[in-house]
């Protein structure tokens, strides 16, 4: 198991994200890089954190972001993945 994020730094990022208006599955996924700057504050590792929630939505695999497990033969998923 990988966990590349922590359940605490998620919930934080979310919340950031959820209180700028992003809010839904449409929301997050149509998202642009300029959106983010409706975020203060946001970290460079919390930008991160987003991009990959982005992917998990995409490829409805939350629960497999949220507790940092992948599993086998999903890698080249994320890698292929156009994002903003």
């Amino acid at each position: 198991m990988d966990n590349k994020y922590n359940l605490g730094q998620i919930t934080k990022t979310l919340e950031k994200l959820f209180g700028a208006g992003f809010n839904t599955d449409k929301k997050i996924l149509a998202m642009k890089l300029e959106d983010l700057e409706k975020l203060n504050n946001l970290t460079s590792s919390e930008m991160m954190i987003i991009i990959d929630f982005k992917r998990a939505i995409k490829n409805r695999q939350i629960i497999s972001f949220l507790s940092g497990y992948k599993e086998k033969g999903n890698e080249n998923k994320w890698k292929n993945l156009k994002l903003m």
